[in-house]
């Protein structure tokens, strides 16, 4: 029995024969795709022993989407900082943080959690790998929309109340709670939050809890600051690079996200250890953040490193577009270096088959080809926006945005088809976000509009209390806001 048939697409397989077939069929069995093949006539009639086929005649087939880096709890931000320069977002999120959190309650999150798998899913974003404060909200919502992903709750007693201890309990409990839940959809991470956030004391809790856990990603920042080697000097070690090796954190199943203010040498040892990188270019240069600089990206290449992409906090320059976030990468990368950094292939590689090798699930997911788990997606490209054309990586990366994705299948499953949304209630979700958006404003004082938003006028200081940022949301679980901030 056949679960799903799609028969005459172009089939980017991004396979390791980088196959490219002109009219393919792709079927789908129990989840998993048992064939890649020519179509043959009979594909376009099939028997009764085919459940469900999808004519995908002058459209695309590739494999869904994979966002590396995410943070997602206030997802519901989304159009109040966009008009702030580095230094206004800066103390606008601190003061919204400190004034949302008590007053919204669990709420608020599902809330945000709910739209951004609504949001991931429309644009064709199958697999997400979050660090965030609500990460057990996360893991069931991820789950019940039909996606997959890998959460962890970040880890910081810099700026988490929560002792270490408590935190790394909190951490256990999670990933015996909800790792490979969901069919396997649903994987934890272990979270710290990077040199800035955190201590010796939970360095070396993260580096027992990994031991303990040895399959599982170590997902952190690294090297978005300036003073990243000073921060790190407080764990008595020369660099961020040292404190994690100073752990046995740095190999293969290390991902490690900016890297803004890394080095050549940096790319050596990043690359030798076999640890990925996790690039986010658009939110550092929407907002500029610090002095002018941009992460080594020919010394990356020229080692061989694997870099994939993430979009960040989607929701601070208001797009969820993975196939924008890509492009802006290659648009500032050549801007900063010169001409041809990287090709459309090898983007396309990177939201697909490199990213899921980030992540570890390169066994399962990230390409088309036989034995692995069906998660692809479907592309118009027969319209006239893009006909005629040739060279069809460069019209997926320059040309198509998510707009253009019809069809989503998550583990064989049909979640999006004909842009309508199977496995998600559509209307409640938008009808929670717009409630919780309104109480968002009527408790902190935000203004907003259709001609844009404005933070409350009552001055910052009197707007953040004293208490530490994270207390009111212990019994939501635990974080920090992460490293940009």
């Amino acid at each position: 029995m056949t679960d799903l048939l799609i028969h005459d697409a172009i089939v980017v397989t991004v396979d390791r024969e980088n196959r490219l077939l002109e009219n393919g069929t792709v079927r789908v069995t129990d989840g998993t795709i048992s064939a890649v093949e020519p179509t043959e006539p009979a594909d376009r009639n099939p028997d009764s022993t085919v459940e469900h086929v999808i004519d995908a005649s002058g459209k695309v087939v590739i494999p869904g989407l994979i966002d590396t880096h995410r943070h997602t709890d206030f997802t519901l931000v989304q159009g109040l900082f966009s008009e702030l320069d580095g230094g206004e977002l800066l103390k606008e999120a601190f003061a919204l943080y400190h004034t949302a959190e008590p007053t919204l309650g669990e709420s608020f999150f599902e809330a945000a959690w709910q739209l951004a798998c609504l949001r991931q899913l429309t644009h064709g974003v199958t697999t997400v790998n979050a660090m965030d404060f609500t990460p057990e909200i996360g893991a069931e919502t991820i789950g019940e929309s039909g996606l997959r992903g890998v959460i962890g709750p970040e880890l910081s007693d810099f700026l988490d109340p929560a002792s270490p201890d408590e935190q790394l309990a909190d951490a256990r409990r999670f990933i015996e709670t909800h790792h490979d839940t969901y069919e396997g959809r649903v994987k934890a991470s272990i979270a710290p939050g990077g040199e800035a956030g955190c201590s010796r004391e939970l360095w070396e809790g993260v580096a027992e809890l990994r031991a303990d856990y040895p399959d599982l990603r170590l997902h952190t920042h690294l090297y978005d600051s300036a003073e990243a080697d000073t921060m790190a000097a407080g764990a008595g070690v020369d660099d961020p690079l040292a404190l994690l090796e100073k752990y046995g954190l740095l190999d293969e199943r290390t991902l490690l996200t900016h890297l803004l203010h890394a080095d050549r040498d940096d790319a050596r040892r990043i690359a030798d250890a076999g640890a990925h990188v996790l690039h986010c270019p658009t939110v550092y240069s929407y907002f500029q953040a610090g002095e002018r600089s941009w992460f080594p990206l020919p010394a990356l290449r020229e080692f061989d490193a694997n870099v994939v992409i993430g979009l960040d906090d989607p929701f601070w320059f208001d797009s969820w577009d993975l196939i924008q976030e890509a492009k802006h990468a290659r648009l500032l990368s050549n801007f900063e270096y010169g001409a041809q950094q990287w090709s459309s292939y090898e983007l396309l590689k990177m939201l697909t088959i490199d990213a899921a090798r980030a992540l570890g699930l390169d066994n399962d997911v990230g390409s088309l080809e036989a034995g692995k788990r069906a998660d692809l997606l479907v592309i118009d490209v027969d319209t006239p926006r893009h006909r005629p054309y040739s060279n069809l990586p460069s019209v997926l990366m320059n040309s198509v945005t998510a707009g253009d994705v019809e069809t989503v299948v998550v583990d064989g499953d049909v979640l999006m088809e004909d842009r309508a949304v199977k496995s998600m209630d559509v209307e409640s979700v938008q009808a929670a976000a717009t409630r919780e958006r309104t109480r968002l404003e009527e408790r902190t004082g935000w203004e907003t509009s259709l001609a844009g938003s404005s933070p409350p006028e009552e001055s910052i200081l009197r707007r953040v209390s004293a208490r530490p940022l994270m207390r009111a949301m212990k019994q939501y679980g635990r974080g920090v806001v992460h490293q940009h901030l």
